[in-house]
């Protein structure tokens, strides 16, 4: 599928990357989720795999920035 072996990099400031991750936890969601530091200041990358999570990260964070590579 065109879709398989992306990996979804999202870039959110800290406080709405928390709430992403808190949210990832507490639901139990199953998916991969890797959360790491971005050079844009006060900024947070969320890298995952699952195009249907990363699909959600970016309704709720309308103003997110999306970077999509191939695996």
């Amino acid at each position: 599928m065109e879709w398989e072996n992306k990996l979804y990099q999202l870039l959110l400031p800290k406080d709405e990357a928390a709430e992403v991750a808190r949210d990832w936890a507490e639901r139990n969601i199953e998916s991969d989720l890797r959360l790491r530091k971005a050079k844009t200041r006060g900024h947070v990358v969320i890298e995952t795999r699952d195009v249907m999570f990363a699909r959600n990260i970016q309704v709720w964070h309308p103003s997110c920035k999306v970077n999509i590579k191939d695996l």
